[in-house]
């Protein structure tokens, strides 16, 4: 009966089951006696039909099962509502503004030029690039023009039109720029990336370790410390995985962090006082980006990753770390990042989540930290 309502894709995972449904995009992540429960509602008749069988087989009682049912249907419901956004295509009467503000960035053998409508909008994109800006004379063979009209920011590449966000969204205008970014770097369109994490990731060289957790938990504080010890930090806020090889590629920004980290950091970078301070976009605190310590096109630019640590910074706490469940990795993953709504790279996905190994890391020490990320690497 609710042959419609099943999920595209599904992978059994420890003691839970993913589920993911094409038409929303959407992934949830039930135990396993609730995956059992949910099959017997796809499989029913009607309502009187998964009562029954619930009585029969689980021994739950007509109350409980009118509840069950009620519940999945809803969750069923919105799992297969499309999540697409319908917004007026204003490309057709958007037209590209001649702007004073232009920057030029270099990235390897690759330049790209950004056009920025006023400094403000400068502001949203450039502080995190600043480190591979350079004054250039001949024009770049990659263009972009940001600027703002009718109270929507618009983005368009070579001339060629990518978006528009409303104001209050500058968020999807700087996600957008930073996939428009790696696809120019590495010759690739949308459909090559299962997802663009929000995760900072470090690497030796041979394999990455990607780092998450909630916003202000010292993710990227860590990856500074890290790669003050030796490490290479991947990617900072913005880990893309591929589709192709399922490895996570570089994207070369500045690691952001706060000013409450600065006397913890200022020792561990000789010019550390010299990097400019910026007001955050999200929030009212002082930030400062501090450069990557290998250039774009020096070191390799992708590794295979099969760990994920989930920090929380505690100056209370003692520091350890220790394996957790996949589950626990899922709650913070998911909702942070952008996941490919095609269907093979979903696919992918819960294969390359399938064989993750998981970690939680509370920390009040740096030292013990480092330590236990070169314990990680070697294991």
């Amino acid at each position: 009966m609710k042959n419609n309502f099943h999920p595209t894709h599904s992978i059994q995972i420890s003691d839970s089951w993913v589920l993911w449904f094409e038409a929303s995009n959407q992934y949830i992540v039930i135990p396993n006696p609730l995956k059992i429960i949910l099959d017997v509602f796809l499989y029913s008749e009607n309502e009187n039909d998964f009562v029954e069988q619930l009585e029969s087989l689980l021994n739950i009682s007509n109350r409980n099962s009118n509840t069950y049912y009620a519940e999945i249907s809803e969750l069923l419901k919105t799992a297969n509502t499309s999540s697409k956004n319908e917004i007026s295509n204003k490309s057709s009467t958007a037209y590209i503004k001649k702007t004073d503000f232009k920057k030029t960035y270099s990235f390897g053998n690759t330049s790209i030029t950004v056009n920025y409508g006023s400094i403000g909008i400068q502001n949203l994109i450039h502080p995190q690039w600043a480190h591979t800006a350079f004054f250039a004379k001949e024009r770049s063979s990659f263009v972009f023009d940001i600027f703002q009209s009718d109270q929507h920011l618009y983005l368009f590449k070579n001339n060629k039109y990518i978006g528009h966000y409303a104001i209050t969204d500058y968020h999807l205008l700087q996600g957008q720029f930073s996939l428009q970014l790696i696809n120019t770097l590495y010759n690739k369109n949308e459909s090559d990336w299962i997802a663009t994490f929000h995760a900072s990731t470090v690497c030796n060289d041979k394999e990455a370790i990607m780092i998450i957790g909630d916003s202000g938990n010292g993710k990227s504080t860590l990856s500074a410390v890290l790669m003050a010890n030796g490490f290479d930090v991947l990617a900072d806020d913005f880990s893309p995985l591929s589709a192709n090889n399922q490895e996570l590629y570089r994207f070369p920004s500045g690691i952001s962090v706060k000013k409450g980290a600065f006397n913890i950091l200022q020792p561990l970078f000789q010019d550390f006082d010299l990097f400019p301070i910026y007001t955050s976009t999200s929030k009212d605190v002082k930030i400062k980006y501090i450069p990557p310590t290998i250039n774009f096109g020096q070191a390799a630019s992708h590794f295979p990753c099969s760990k994920i640590v989930i920090v929380n910074y505690d100056a209370n706490a003692p520091s350890e770390m220790k394996e957790i469940s996949i589950e626990r990795i899922l709650e913070t993953l998911i909702p942070e990042s952008w996941l490919s709504p095609l269907a093979s790279n979903s696919k992918a996905f819960l294969k390359w989540v399938k064989e993750l190994s998981c970690y939680e890391l509370t920390y009040s020490n740096n030292t013990i930290a480092v330590s236990e990320f070169k314990k990680l690497f070697n294991s």
